[in-house]
């Protein structure tokens, strides 16, 4: 469908429109509209949001989650305009293992169109984390005696994102946002988490590239505790992806790229070569005054090759490790199965899911 320019403008205009309602509404629910929320003894967690890897699918993470501006299938959980290129309702359930099984985390989503240029999606998440042993004020002497106490942590998602799509001559235009809520049990100590993010992708026909951007946490998020209140960082993300149909190769090669996170939260952990560390105790944050070469040192890179529609071969990188994984399916597009794996320097992680999907609603 080919809209005019100006049932363009007002789609967009909507689509905009609810993009900033959502954060409109995640910002009054920590204060009034011309304050940011009362920190007092809080302060800003750069590890506030590190969990919210249980989102990813089995399919993003093979590709060590490059694919932020082309995931159509599986779980939308990431760039919030992808809803709105779901071509038929479809239900994933996935399971993740890490550490070799220390902890799991389960993951069941469902995704929707709305009419010929809207999708929502949602998505909730359980990871639990058991048997932590306390030591706190255990002396060391009484290990054996059966003084430590176990306990356990254990996070709740819950995200529902809405996007909107316009096709032009040239190029096909989306944005959508989403909402996520947060519960966190730590022992007997809970938490309750709020954000928004809002994203936009366009692609272009010829050739058939993807350019896409996300920004989470917008303005801030949240984690409220019951004396305190951690903001989580916000991140900005940059990405493009390339697909190639060719029959010599019988089926579809895709490259992805996802840029580091443009705000530098993610460079908290790069440590200089300091000599005395106890003079230096603050981690070296890398930004583009350390050169432009950081967007691709620091980038997610991914490769999908897919076999006539049924089986695709996943390898990523991203400069942390390594990750690879296969996709399956079956009856014309109406089920299928992801497994994936993410090596990372203690022990890797598995992911694997299933889906189904029902008759397509442009059919």
């Amino acid at each position: 469908m080919i809209l005019t320019g100006t049932g363009i403008g007002c789609r967009v205009a909507a689509c905009v429109f609810f993009c900033l309602r959502v954060v409109g509404i995640v910002y009054a629910a920590g204060g009034d509209g011309d304050e940011a929320l009362p920190i007092a003894a809080s302060g800003s967690s750069v590890y506030g949001d590190m969990a919210a890897e249980v989102l990813v699918s089995p399919r993003s993470a093979a590709l060590s989650a490059s694919d932020l501006a082309a995931n159509v299938f599986g779980p939308i959980a990431s760039n919030p305009s992808l809803a709105a290129r779901c071509a038929a309702p479809e239900v994933t359930a996935a399971y993740a293992s890490y550490y070799g099984g220390a902890f799991g985390a389960s993951t069941v989503n469902y995704t929707t169109g709305i009419g010929n240029s809207g999708g929502v999606s949602v998505t909730a998440a359980y990871l639990l984390i058991p048997d932590i042993e306390d030591t706190r004020g255990v002396d060391i002497e009484a290990l054996d005696d059966g003084d430590i106490k176990m306990f356990s942590a254990s996070d709740v998602w819950v995200r529902a994102a809405y996007g909107h799509g316009v096709k032009t001559r040239r190029a096909d235009l989306y944005a959508g946002a989403a909402a996520t809520f947060r519960r966190r049990d730590i022992g007997d100590a809970s938490a309750y988490g709020l954000g928004a993010d809002i994203g936009a992708m366009a692609f272009f026909k010829k050739p058939a590239l993807y350019v896409a951007i996300l920004w989470e946490n917008v303005r801030y998020g949240t984690v409220k505790w019951k004396d305190y209140t951690e903001e989580v960082p916000q991140h900005l993300r940059a990405s493009l992806a390339f697909e190639r149909n060719d029959p010599y190769i019988y089926g579809r090669l895709a490259l992805f790229y996802t840029s580091p996170d443009l705000l530098f939260n993610e460079g908290i952990n790069a440590q200089d070569d300091i000599g005395d560390m106890e003079e230096s105790r603050s981690p070296a944050v890398r930004t583009f005054s350390d050169g432009v070469g950081i967007l691709f040192s620091g980038g997610r890179y991914g490769v999908e090759y897919t076999i006539m529609n049924t089986l695709s071969l996943r390898a990523g990188f991203d400069g942390g490790g390594y990750s690879m994984g296969a996709g399956l399916t079956l009856f014309d597009g109406r089920a299928g199965a992801d497994v994936c794996y993410v090596s990372r320097e203690l022990a890797g992680t598995v992911k694997v899911s299933v889906t189904y999907r029902w008759k397509n609603r442009l059919d």
